[in-house]
């Protein structure tokens, strides 16, 4: 799955409000979500190919899990021996790492509590079947494939949101157990790629242990991950180092969150295993890039505390409903499009230079980005305004490049001030408006971007008339019809349209002249991939008021108007007469999705 990314993130703005959407970036095809296609039958196959060593040890009493620890065992002056050395050599069984009795304590100690930890991660078996948005009325075909979960407290399982999404059914196995058992889930949330699992089953968490988070890494700090990536169908454990931490786009929602980079492998089924510092959880694993070796991610401890608590929020407020992913409210933001202020000409412009210490709050400086779009749907007394200046917001000052302080001498993205924040939650921003430093208390809303993102664990809207299938426009849409590279393939008018953060009115949408369906009444008809503007002269809201003016039309014609000025143009009573005939031609069920 590739990053979606705006444009002019990699200009002079940055997207603060609409975190997902709009497929513009270099980036766009250069980050993958690690887990979604190992085939378990594949890994079969694989497992025939052991390595001799991995033989050697099972040949020697191993367990049978091939887990690769370093292990020193020194004696009491931290210096090998040649007698410990020889009595390594000549293990029996053909084991390599064979050791003095009297140094094996800690050595022992070590692996037992290694041991411990790795029951607590478990590998999902997945079947997904996913809809088709190019042509809404049919699914693709089931597929398989495998992730990883870890235990936490509560009889809870962590795992990625991309390794559930579209579930079908979802089996679990813990480490070292040959059965697998039906798992649950509790809790979904595609923005921040987080998912909560359960086993009903006792016997399941008789062996397994939880695991309790830590904080987030810091620079340079060995990590450990831990899952079932493809290649095998035991643990794999991977070493590696924190090389950066940083906001960055999560390829499976488009969202920028904060994220740590690390140089462990990371690849298919690793997702939602934990990345460790000892025995405490620091991350979980979750996508890699593949247009370059040793880069993976871990999304950190700060986003999966806020994940729980946004998830234990939902449950004190309504414990009593039937679907656990509607606890999970989403990330929560203000709304608005912003430019960096490193031009003196811009920062002369806006009054910036001319603040005075004194005008400005204890902690706030005179620095910040300036508003370029806000979003219309929020009041006007609780949203910026186009030209405002945001100095800070709470305690995080806000510098010219959009950034603001992490830790030490660390900084991200200003979005990392959003990350304890919940929707409904209020910021309190500072501004400088007309020259003048003001502040506010702007309420934080879940975005809803007027093209979604990516959609998933529902199913296509569509309408059909006379041979003319009408989708809502999404980037699912432009993925089914174009490809993964569809911001090289796809119309400019399509494009175009993404690119527009914000709705005008609450129920706005882009609907699509899909396909033109094959039949008598539409020869000549061949438009596809068109954007609908009206019906009869009548502005199109949404796929919805499509459907209803259709419904409600008694003229001789019905006229859609394409965008470009393009017309297609029915006999109202030869287009209805039509329909059943076509749908059965085509095998369509029905001539709309279940809500229409």
């Amino acid at each position: 799955m590739s990053t979606s990314r705006n444009d002019d993130i990699n200009g002079d703005g940055d997207a603060c409000g609409d975190q997902s959407n709009a497929p513009f970036s270099s980036e766009s095809a250069a980050v993958d979500a690690a887990v979604d296609a190992d085939n378990v039958g594949d890994e079969a196959a694989l497992v025939e190919t052991a390595s001799a060593a991995n033989s050697a040890a099972a040949a020697g009493g191993g367990n049978g899990v091939h887990i690769h620890v370093d292990v020193v065992d020194d004696d009491d002056n931290g210096v090998r021996s040649k007698e410990k050395k020889n009595k390594s050599r000549q293990g029996g069984g053909g084991v390599i790492e064979g050791t003095a009795t009297g140094a094996t304590t800690d050595a022992e100690a070590k692996r037992r509590a290694l041991r411990q930890v790795y029951t607590s991660v478990c590998k999902l078996f997945v079947w997904k079947t996913e809809p088709n948005f190019a042509l809404p009325w049919q699914m693709r075909p089931q597929r398989q494939s495998s992730g990883s979960a870890f235990v936490i407290s509560g009889r809870r399982l962590l795992t990625n949101a991309h390794v559930l999404a579209n579930a079908s059914q979802v089996l679990i196995r813990a480490h070292g157990d040959s059965k697998r058992y039906v798992a649950r889930i509790l809790a979904v949330a595609h923005d921040c790629d987080l998912a909560m699992l359960t086993v009903d089953d006792d016997d399941f968490w008789s062996g397994v242990r939880e695991l309790s988070l830590s904080h987030v890494p810091h620079l340079q700090d060995s990590v450990v991950v831990v899952g079932y990536p493809t290649g095998g169908d035991n643990l794999s454990v991977t070493k590696g180092v924190v090389s950066r931490v940083d906001v960055h786009p999560y390829s499976h929602s488009g969202h920028r969150l904060l994220c740590v980079q690390i140089d462990a492998a990371i690849n298919s089924g690793n997702s939602g295993g934990p990345a460790l510092i000892g025995s405490e959880v620091v991350g979980v694993a979750f996508q890699a890039r593949s247009a370059a070796e040793n880069i993976g991610y871990v999304i950190p401890t700060l986003i999966v505390e806020r994940f729980l608590q946004d998830v234990g929020r939902g449950q004190q407020a309504d414990p009593n409903r039937e679907s656990g992913e509607s606890w999970y409210s989403g990330t929560a933001t203000i709304g608005l499009l912003y430019q960096r202020m490193e031009n003196k000409q811009l920062r002369r412009y806006t009054k910036l230079d001319s603040i005075g210490a004194e005008m400005l709050p204890e902690g706030v400086t005179a620095s910040g980005v300036l508003v370029c779009e806000s979003d219309p749907m929020r009041p006007p007394n609780d949203n910026v305004h186009p030209g405002d200046v945001v100095l800070a917001l709470d305690d995080n000052d806000i510098a010219d490049d959009g950034t603001v302080l992490f830790r030490d001498r660390e900084r991200v993205n200003l979005l990392y001030a959003f990350t304890n924040k919940f929707v409904g939650d209020t910021a309190r921003v500072t501004l400088l408006r007309d020259g003048n430093v003001i502040v506010k208390h702007l309420t934080l809303q879940k975005p809803v971007p007027l093209v979604p993102s990516y959609l998933y664990d529902i199913k296509p809207r569509y309408c059909i008339f006379g041979g003319l299938v009408f989708v809502p426009l999404s980037h699912n849409y432009l993925r089914n019809e174009y490809g993964q590279a569809y911001v090289e393939k796809a119309s400019a008018k399509l494009l175009n349209a993404c690119s527009r953060r914000f709705r005008d009115f609450e129920d706005e949408e882009i609907v699509v002249l899909a396909h033109t369906l094959a039949c008598d009444i539409t020869v000549g008809y061949e438009f596809r991939r068109q954007i609908l503007e009206s019906v009869n002269g009548c502005a199109v809201r949404n796929l919805k008021h499509l459907a209803q003016m259709l419904d409600e039309c008694e003229e001789e014609f019905v006229t859609f108007s394409l965008k470009g000025g393009f017309s297609v143009i029915f006999e109202r009573e030869a287009a209805e007469k039509s329909m059943q005939d076509l749908l059965e031609h085509h095998n369509i069920p029905q001539p709309r999705s279940a809500e229409l």
